[in-house]
């Protein structure tokens, strides 16, 4: 089947680490530059590209437009090359205000999900924004959740990108009609030879065990954040010391509180359960 494959993820879940990883697997497990690919779109925020392929200055419009003018994005994108790896995303699987999806099925091949214990995802998504932990809990439990809007007109980099609550995003894309690999990324840290060579499967790469092996250790997390440390990251926030920061999973451990604990499991327990995080 042609067209694009999302990898999508809420924010903070491993969706990068998995971009880079095929970004290497994809030139037989070379080592990758974190700050610089080739000349292809690797994700669907930038407005830089809404405005190369839509010959339009999303600043001109809405939000709304916008997002009701991404569907057309994609099918451009797709029909202009359907090869290429698969595109970035943190959009919930949701309806543009015009009433149809955002991610066209037509121009879809297929999705490949992340998933990540939300109490984790609490403590990154504190760092990565620098806010409190609990700031960080309340985003995650509401519906109106979105990335790169002030107002109704965003003049920043990113387009608009609604997320709603953790619960919502991730069986939003659970339950998408399209072909759907997903992936913990506890099971991604403990077990990444058998997680990301059935990722490669998942998508009919031809890869052999050893170009996974050499792929995971050209974006294995101290090569990664020795590359921020070095370099910076161009998908840092500027309000992070680091992008790449811990790397593991469980450490929410010692980083929340008995009550923090409750409200993320008040909020999320039903999918926790359904993921085995309960």
């Amino acid at each position: 089947m042609t067209g694009l494959t999302w990898l999508a993820s809420y924010p903070k879940s491993g969706n990068t680490w998995a971009r880079l990883f095929l970004q290497s697997l994809a030139k037989d497990g070379a080592a990758v530059d974190i700050n610089f690919e080739d000349d292809r779109p690797s994700g669907v925020g930038p407005r830089a590209e809404f405005d190369r392929f839509l010959g339009v200055d999303s600043s001109d419009l809405s939000c709304d437009e916008v997002e009701s003018a991404r569907p057309r994005l994609y099918e451009m994108m797709a029909a202009d090359d359907p090869t290429m790896l698969p595109l970035k995303v943190h959009d919930a699987w949701l309806e543009t205000a015009a009433g149809e999806p955002l991610f066209p099925p037509a121009a879809t091949a297929g999705a490949i999900y992340v998933v990540r214990d939300p109490r984790d995802v609490a403590v990154s998504l504190a760092h990565h924004l620098g806010i409190a932990i609990d700031a960080a809990i309340d985003m995650m439990g509401k519906s109106d959740t979105r990335f790169g809007q002030t107002g109704d007109t965003h003049f920043g980099l990113q387009v608009r990108q609604r997320l709603g609550s953790w619960s919502q995003h991730v069986t939003s894309w659970l339950g998408a009609p399209i072909r759907l690999f997903a992936m913990r990324y506890e099971d991604m840290v403990s077990d990444p030879e058998a997680i990301f060579g059935a990722l490669a499967e998942s998508l009919g790469w031809s890869a052999s065990p050893e170009a996974v092996a050499r792929a995971i250790a050209s974006t294995r997390f101290d090569e990664l954040r020795r590359q921020e440390d070095a370099s910076g990251f161009i998908e840092r926030s500027p309000r992070a010391a680091n992008f790449f920061r811990r790397g593991k999973a469980g450490g929410w451990k010692d980083s929340l509180n008995g009550e923090q604990v409750a409200r993320i499991e008040g909020d999320h327990g039903v999918v926790m359960a359904r993921l085995g995080y309960l």
